[in-house]
């Protein structure tokens, strides 16, 4: 991985041309960093026509510059979260506005250039306004609340109900705000960090449990029957099978955390319990990305505790060390700027 100097994009008719203000950084990003190649192509997409090298970044809000050819989408000026999942637009996933399911799909960042860079070319049409309003640094979140909108949609009744979200990351703490919005009556959280069990408090956890805790104090909590619904949210190994068995009987487990290895989980629990366990990851536009902008904005996601560091492009080894050092450096949210005068600008910005 490297930070070097390649043309400006030059947009396809639909496309608009953005000139990016943030974009941060997250789990996904780090993989590449130490792994890559991990998600981005060798060989040439088959949707997106581009292999490696290709810039990262799909945490992104930017402003138009060049509005799109065809007339669709935003008008140059507009501040804006561009969508990142594409699909082939013909398959039967598609049609059924299932974009992230296409067998074709590609997301912005991975398979195209993506935001950690001064422009960045995006589907016009699905670009997701920014209200004046909200802060750029802030909108930055879109994406990430956007999968923890995505998550609690997989919630059969979160009205009323007990929830346990592992992992107190950043998608973890966006989905404890989500969650308390949704209705959610008793929301939990898990973390083996204090710093984070505090936050996860701050932001509307009723409670907040330490690993070594969780079984009696889960229990206790949720008296003796389990929790509702318990969101996965760590991807570390072994606390999906963890997840599904403390989700009372009939509830459901929803994984939203990844690792590249494979899961076991105790089959006669989760059948003789009628456990229900759905995956959650390809957020779509129109329905999460829109109310994940909408709730930044309206204050139901209080954003600002999460923003932990702020870098220039030029500095964004430091974001990817930050986020892989122990404890994660204390870092949440790493976000990255190409415009010095922006991270000058940052009030309270920190770095590694």
């Amino acid at each position: 991985m490297r930070v070097d100097e390649v043309p400006i994009p030059v947009p396809q008719p639909h496309q608009a041309l953005i000139e990016v203000e943030w974009c941060g950084i997250c789990g996904t990003d780090l993989e590449e960093y130490r792994d890559g190649p991990v998600n981005i192509p060798l060989e040439t997409h088959s949707l997106t026509g581009r292999k490696a090298p290709i810039a990262l970044g799909h945490e992104i809000v930017g402003r138009v510059v060049e509005s799109a050819r065809d007339g669709s989408g935003p008008r140059a000026g507009d501040r804006v979260i561009p969508d990142v999942v594409l699909g082939c637009g013909e398959c039967w996933w598609c049609r059924r506005h299932q974009e992230g399911l296409c067998v074709r799909s590609a997301v912005v960042g991975l398979h195209a250039d993506g935001g950690l860079s001064e422009y960045v070319a995006a589907e016009a049409a699905t670009c997701v306004p920014v209200p004046l309003s909200l802060r750029a640094d802030v909108a930055a979140l879109a994406e990430p609340a956007s999968v923890a909108v995505r998550a609690l949609r997989k919630v059969p009744s979160p009205i009323g109900s007990s929830l346990l979200v592992i992992g107190a990351g950043t998608i973890g703490l966006l989905v404890v705000q989500v969650a308390r919005s949704s209705g959610v009556r008793k929301v939990m959280a898990v973390d083996p960090e204090a710093r984070r069990r505090e936050l996860a408090l701050a932001l509307g956890a009723d409670a907040a449990f330490d690993p070594a805790e969780l079984e009696a104090l889960s229990a206790e909590t949720t008296e003796g029957i389990g929790p509702d619904t318990v969101i996965e949210c760590s991807g570390v190994p072994g606390t999906a099978r963890e997840a599904m068995r403390l989700v009372r009987r009939g509830g459901t487990t929803v994984l939203v955390g990844l690792h590249g290895r494979e899961e076991s989980f105790d089959l006669l629990d989760t059948v003789l319990g009628e456990k229900r366990v759905v995956g959650s990851a390809a957020h779509l536009w129109d329905e999460d990305v829109v109310t994940a902008v909408t709730m930044l904005a309206r204050g139901d996601i209080d954003g600002d505790p999460l923003l932990t560091t702020y870098l220039s492009l030029d500095q964004v080894a430091k974001g990817f060390d930050a986020l892989e050092a122990p404890l994660a450096n204390a870092a949440l949210k790493v976000l990255v700027t190409p415009h010095q005068a922006y991270l000058q600008a940052t009030s309270g910005s920190t770095t590694p």
